[in-house]
Order: C-alpha cells, then sequence, then structure tokens
C-alpha cells in the first residue's frame, strides 16, 4: 500500500518539475527572441534629393547628386 503511494509521489514530482524546465526553457527562448528583435534595429536617414532611405553605414543612395 505505502509502495502505491511511493510511486503516485514519485509520477507527481516528475510531472511538476517537467512544467518547471519546460516554463523556464519557454521564458529563455522568449527573452531571447526579444533580444533579437532590439538588435536588428537600425536607425535610418532620409535622402534629400532622391527620399530613399539609408543606413549611415551604407553611405549613399547609388544615385547621382545625392549627399547620401
Amino acid at each position: 500500500m505505502i509502495m502505491k503511494y511511493l510511486v503516485l509521489a514519485a509520477i507527481v514530482a516528475a510531472v511538476w518539475y517537467g512544467f518547471k524546465a519546460i516554463s523556464r526553457r519557454n521564458k529563455a527562448k522568449t527573452a531571447e527572441d526579444q533580444r533579437k528583435k532590439t538588435d536588428s534595429v537600425e536607425d535610418m536617414t532620409a535622402c534629400t534629393t532622391c527620399g530613399t532611405f539609408v543606413t549611415p553605414e551604407q553611405g549613399d543612395c547609388g544615385k547621382s547628386g545625392c549627399p547620401y
């Protein structure tokens, strides 16, 4: 009789810790996804001549007469 309760307690504990592990994994993945979203944001400026948006690293839009 006591063996049944020990087995039941072990099963409940395994399920409990399994859900906790899955929850931690999901929370870490969500945090990583948020970090990737914020890392991919770049400031862009509009070309005054043609209106094309370019990044500061890109330099120019490739059209003649444009200051960027």
